[in-house]
């Protein structure tokens, strides 16, 4: 299987001692950092549509044979995992013997898959989520990870919002969207969809639980969307204040990361600024 994006310095880079990988039910990045908060490559993999967790399984193990960059013995490895599985809750909420209750209240059974939580300090917040047994087979016989949290445990630290702020990221076929309200964190949710109405009803409906007016929300584009496609159209619709996500500026990237739009990798960067 071909990487979506692969993009790699020219430049010959001695310490490349730094692998993020990121992986959701959509596909998987690796970025290979090195000294000074270099990037020397940022490959991509988009699973084909209805892929299940073995054919994910399966690009993994494809994609790290295929890069010999990625066999590299790195002196650092992190995981972020994307998975929808996941939920938010109140440190006071938890303790070591419910966080599987607590996950199946809200998201159902969910028996074949390893729990596992994050607290992020800056939010006062812990992270509960799920992550599959094939999944973390795989990259367990990889990789021998120094730090792995969820995607949801990074987002709020990513930056301060301190009006109405819809924060989205765009998959293939699924999104994720923060969604701040006068400053604070209220929601962080997945959500599938197959046509672009169904982005804006979740959208609106989000903005609503929250009595949040859509034309008063700030909504960054992350991710899978172009400027020239429908669902750009279709949320202009609603939302008047939108935005594209880029790039921090506290790394160096590759030439090459110019041929593409800044937010198709914006909150990679962002979430990675984080760890």
């Amino acid at each position: 299987m071909n990487p979506s994006f692969t993009i790699q310095s020219k430049d010959n880079i001695p310490y490349q001692n730094h692998l993020v990988i990121e992986i959701s039910l959509w596909g998987i990045s690796y970025v290979v950092l090195g000294d000074d908060e270099i990037c020397s490559a940022l490959i991509c993999y988009h699973y084909p549509a209805d892929s299940g967790l073995d054919k994910a399984a399966t690009v993994i193990k494809q994609s790290v044979a295929a890069n010999p960059i990625l066999q590299e013995n790195f002196s650092k490895v992190t995981i972020v995992y994307s998975f929808p599985t996941a939920i938010l809750v109140p440190k006071h909420f938890i303790n070591s013997a419910n966080t599987k209750e607590i996950l199946e209240l809200y998201n159902g059974d969910v028996s074949d898959a390893y729990i596992r939580s994050d607290y992020n300090y800056k939010a006062d917040i812990q992270t509960i989520y799920a992550v599959p047994k094939q999944i973390d087979a795989v990259l367990s016989y990889l990789f021998s990870a120094d730090i792995s949290m969820h995607q949801y445990g990074l987002l709020p630290t990513i930056s301060t919002f301190k009006k109405q702020h819809l924060y989205c990221i765009f998959g293939i076929g699924q999104f994720t969207a923060m969604l701040f309200k006068e400053g604070k964190l209220q929601c962080i949710q997945s959500y599938n969809f197959k046509v672009p109405e169904d982005i804006n009803y979740f959208l609106l409906q989000l903005c609503e639980s929250f009595e949040i007016p859509a034309a008063e929300v700030e909504l960054q584009l992350n991710g899978m969307i172009d400027q020239n496609s429908n669902l750009y159209e279709e949320l202009h619709n609603f939302f008047l204040q939108i935005k594209f996500g880029t790039l921090p500026a506290n790394f160096t990237y590759p030439e090459a990361i110019n041929q593409h739009p800044e937010h198709y990798f914006s909150h990679l960067f962002q979430m990675i600024a984080c760890v």
